[in-house]
């Protein structure tokens, strides 16, 4: 991180990203720091031995995490409120700064300049901006999910089993456990990491665990109705064009099997391969999930970047970016359209079969 083709563009990124957060652009005035309250309830019910899913906040949201997502939170009570924001926001600059260091690096390591101006997209992009705004987990869910893939052994498997464990729908990183080299290397050690930190989560908070993973944990009723045009999913899509959402379960199971083939095809010990899966991981389970927020939806302008990096399909990579960095709240069913599409052709995008460099001939 010391070329200053990278700092420059990054450190441009964060002030930027630090003024337009500051100056209220594209956000209503109860975001700011909204989630964040939300996590401190949370953490203060489980402390308090209440069931963490009955408080609804003043705007009809609930809690809606694994129990030991609320034990991650608890040290936010230690701090007030204000305070928590401040230093939450800095942590989730610095995290993802260093993320998009990692990924970048990865994919084009002789192009420092582009991974700078890369950063600086992700920290500009709308998905980050809504995260810092109300204080959101998301970019620690994406980050420990393709940075875990990244790294792709036992130190990676922590990093992607706590993402699990925060946010369920990581776990499909477990698919890599079709491919030979990764099985117990590292898909193996994901389950454990996740089982350990969902059960840890269920014996501090036994009566919320039962309620979470015996029902809530599928009702998308608690989060949002899928009409809700900042919805990004498959079935957003279907309920903004005015049509019933149930094909998009239907086209979830070719989305979600997408996912064992690319682990199988790919070649784990290389690092843009583990790259290409955690962001198709977490671009497929945007799409399949029932709401998705921009926030969630951190790896999108990753992945524009990243295959932008690679050299491959450079122009609709960077239409299929464009959505992501537009800061947007309540946009017309039309034009909400283009965030799901986008994660489509990103998919698309992701899956293509990569074309490998022919060795260098050794000379006898």
């Amino acid at each position: 991180m010391r070329d200053r083709r990278f700092l420059l563009p990054a450190l441009a990124g964060v002030l930027l990203t630090v003024a337009v957060v500051l100056s209220g652009l594209g956000q209503e005035p109860w975001q700011r720091g909204y989630d964040l309250a939300v996590y401190r309830d949370g953490a203060r019910d489980l402390l308090a031995g209440r069931d963490l899913y009955l408080r609804e906040t003043y705007r009809g949201h609930w809690f809606v995490y694994p129990p030991f997502a609320a034990v991650l939170f608890v040290p936010l009570l230690l701090l007030p409120a204000a305070v928590d924001l401040v230093l939450w926001d800095a942590v989730l600059l610095a995290v993802t700064a260093w993320a998009c260091w990692k990924v970048f690096r990865a994919v084009a390591p002789g192009a420092p300049a582009l991974a700078g101006v890369g950063t600086a997209l992700v920290l500009l992009s709308d998905p980050f901006r809504e995260a810092l705004v109300l204080g959101q987990v998301s970019p620690l869910v994406v980050v420990g999910l393709v940075v875990g893939c990244l790294y792709g052994g036992r130190g990676g498997a922590v990093l992607a089993g706590l993402a699990g464990a925060v946010k369920v729908t990581p776990a499909l990183v477990v698919a890599a456990g079709v491919n030979r080299r990764a099985r117990w290397w590292f898909a193996a050690a994901v389950v454990v990491v996740g089982l350990v930190a969902t059960g840890a989560g269920a014996l501090l908070a036994p009566g919320s665990a039962v309620s979470y993973f015996g029902g809530l944990l599928w009702d998308s009723a608690r989060v949002a109705a899928p009409g809700t045009t900042t919805n990004n999913s498959l079935a957003g899509a279907f309920a903004h064009a005015g049509l019933p959402t149930a094909p998009a379960l239907v086209l979830a199971v070719p989305l979600v099997a997408l996912v064992p083939l690319v682990a199988h095809r790919g070649d784990w010990l290389d690092r843009g391969d583990r790259v290409r899966f955690g962001l198709l991981v977490s671009l497929v389970t945007c799409l399949v999930s029932p709401v998705t927020w921009s926030h969630h939806a951190l790896a999108a302008p990753i992945a524009a970047a990243a295959l932008v990096g690679w050299g491959r399909w450079r122009p609709l990579a960077v239409l299929a970016g464009v959505p992501w960095l537009l800061p947007v709240l309540q946009w017309g069913p039309v034009a909400a359209q283009t965030r799901p599409l986008s994660l489509l052709v990103l998919v698309t995008l992701l899956a293509l079969p990569v074309a490998r460099r022919a060795a260098p001939a050794v000379r006898a």
